[in-house]
């Protein structure tokens, strides 16, 4: 029997946060580089934007899904390879309809698709046994679940990961070593 993979979209499979940073200059004159996002929430980095603005910035994003890359451009082609061994599960907190589109143009195949209000909540699927994210407190949620936990590095959990203290957490440089963790899994 196959296993599932949870799969997280928004900073895994999509580079939203440099769309979204491409958004804020075009708005709000706000500059900035994607290495310099080093907090997940965005209204912490950028303290002049208000939640609201953070979120309606987000959504203009997607709006324009054909204008988000992808985080690796193998990722289509490792999701593929790995479909013969695991279901893969779209799990996000972003209501966007346009992400299935997207997922769709980009050939990112998948299995079963979950929205969740509360992002921190993805751990508690029933049937998701290896979690992928980019978000720290999802992915130990997953693990103190009872779940494998990938956390995909990037510059807003660079802090998380150099004091994490929490056992069982893997740390993916990016997609090809996600398909090599994977697969030894399997």
């Amino acid at each position: 029997m196959k296993k599932n993979i949870g799969i997280d979209v928004d900073g895994v499979l999509a580079d939203t946060f440099s769309r979204w940073l491409h958004m804020a200059e075009l708005k709000y004159g706000i500059v900035g580089l994607k290495k310099d996002l080093v907090r997940h929430e965005l209204s912490e980095v950028f303290t002049k934007l208000s939640h609201d603005q953070v979120i309606d910035l987000w959504h203009e994003a997607w709006n324009d899904y054909s204008s988000i890359k992808l985080e690796d451009k193998d990722v289509p082609f490792i999701i593929n390879d790995l479909r013969d061994k695991f279901d893969i599960c779209i799990t996000t907190g972003n209501p966007s309809a346009h992400i299935k589109l997207w997922l769709k143009e980009k050939g990112i195949h998948y299995d079963k698709y979950f929205t969740f209000p509360v992002p921190s909540e993805k751990h508690g699927v029933d049937g998701i046994d290896i979690l992928i994210d980019d978000f720290h407190k999802v992915v130990k949620n997953a693990v103190l679940a009872g779940k494998t936990g990938i956390l995909l590095r990037q510059p807003w959990n660079e802090d998380f990961i150099n004091t994490n203290t929490t056992k069982g957490i893997i740390v993916a440089d990016n997609w090809r070593s996600i398909k090599r963790i994977l697969l030894d899994i399997a």
